[in-house]
């Protein structure tokens, strides 16, 4: 399974845009974002100061799976 590490590695190596991404960091305008809160991952599109598109994720290796594929194919 995928972690936090991997995936900033996977990002980092396909050469996806860095603005477009948060990764355990506060949300910017316009970027997916990958976060935890609590026990739980959050994965989501931040836009006009709101969380859209929300998904909960009970382990990190699932939340980074999801988060990579939303980053590749949008």
């Amino acid at each position: 399974m995928m972690d936090i590490a991997a995936l900033n590695n996977a990002l980092t190596e396909g050469g996806h845009d860095p603005q477009s991404y948060r990764v355990l960091d506060a949300p910017g305008e316009s970027t997916w974002c990958i976060r935890k809160q609590g026990k739980a991952w959050l994965v989501f599109y931040f836009e006009r100061g709101a969380k859209w598109e929300l998904q909960r994720f009970v382990t990190e290796g699932a939340a980074c799976e999801y988060f990579l594929n939303r980053i590749i194919h949008g």
